[in-house]
């Protein structure tokens, strides 16, 4: 029978985090409307960023230069006075000084705001990022696509392994979050964010999907008019991937309710009472293979099996789960190799 060190020899699930910290980036010219020992909530504006933002220079006439990271509003004097006085075309901040006295700055007339995607206290500013201690859980992802969001959770599919089609969006879904299943395409991502929905959580991708994804966002930060923040959260890799059993009735608690993705981590972010089951360490899930996505308990490791196509891998010997109650349980040798355990 299995032991807690032979467990060891199949890799860990990352676990979901408490009050995890969610960073947001702070970019030059950037201005946080908030400080350190703020309270947020989602939605909440927390930054003024910069829309189209473009490096400028500009003599400074015999005045004293500002010094790197002062920041001027539009028109604002940034060194001495009246009509010799020196001025950027836009607000921004001041990058650092050059030779032959001049000053570099990043400038813009537009911004946008940055919203915060989870309620929680803002536990510093630095020049870098913006640090927020999340009041709730957050469940890692592998990565997320966009720009940190929040809304309401609304299951469009019905099942793990379902999979979300553009048709299955509306105008219904205008402010939420959407689950999305094992996978969806680029297709029902745009038209996701054309009806308004904030986000989508999946459990997998496909990489041109990403591409065409990725490609999209950076067409929208291009035009004159900033549009809501959308987010895509990928929960399990490329292609196909159902969604965790575990973070899928995580989810259902919080269906319904306010939640967020954050980018920096990858997390989603749950509320307190919404998060996974505590872990046994006996449970495992197939995390590739043909029986990607199924749950079950480890019996025993059993050594080298021969595999398909006459592969010899270590393998455990693993009671499954009835795919639908009542069923018979399946035993099982699956490579080590494809299992991740709880815990």
């Amino acid at each position: 029978m299995t032991t807690p060190a032979s467990l060891d020899r199949i890799p860990p699930r990352p676990a979901a985090l408490p009050q995890p910290d969610v960073r947001v980036a702070i970019l030059p010219g950037d201005r946080p409307t908030v400080a350190a020992e703020d309270r947020v909530e989602p939605g909440q504006p927390i930054l003024e960023r910069l829309r189209h933002p473009q490096v400028a220079e500009h003599g400074v006439q015999g005045h004293a230069a500002p010094g790197p990271g002062a920041t001027f509003a539009d028109g604002a004097a940034v060194a001495g006075s009246g009509r010799h006085a020196l001025r950027f075309e836009g607000a921004g901040e001041i990058l650092g000084a050059l030779p032959g006295g001049r000053v570099r700055a990043v400038v813009s007339r537009h911004h946008s705001l940055v919203e915060s995607p989870v309620a929680g206290t803002v536990s510093a500013v630095g020049a870098c990022a913006l640090s927020i201690r999340a009041d709730g859980v957050g469940i890692p992802a592998m990565f997320v696509i966009g720009e940190p969001s929040a809304g309401p959770l609304v299951f469009a599919v019905e099942s793990p392994a379902a999979e979300l089609h553009a048709q299955g969006i509306d105008v219904r879904h205008a402010g939420a979050i959407l689950v999305a299943g094992s996978r969806t395409d680029v297709e029902s991502l745009t038209r996701a964010r054309a009806m308004g929905v904030r986000g989508v959580i999946a459990g997998g991708m496909v990489g041109t999907d990403m591409v065409a994804l990725r490609a999209s966002l950076e067409r929208q930060e291009a035009s004159v008019h900033a549009s809501p923040p959308f987010a895509l959260a990928v929960l399990d890799g490329y292609g196909k991937r159902p969604v965790p059993r575990d973070v899928w009735e995580a989810l259902s608690q919080a269906a319904g309710r306010t939640v967020g993705l954050a980018v920096t981590p990858p997390l989603v972010l749950l509320p307190p009472d919404a998060a996974p089951a505590d872990a046994d360490r006996s449970r495992i899930r197939v995390a590739a293979g043909p029986l990607l996505g199924r749950t079950g308990r480890v019996l025993d490791l059993v050594g080298l099996r021969r595999m398909s196509a006459g592969v010899y891998q270590e393998c455990a010997r693993v009671a499954l789960d009835p795919v639908a109650p009542p069923g018979a349980q399946e035993i099982v040798d699956v490579p080590l190799a494809d299992l991740e355990r709880h815990g």
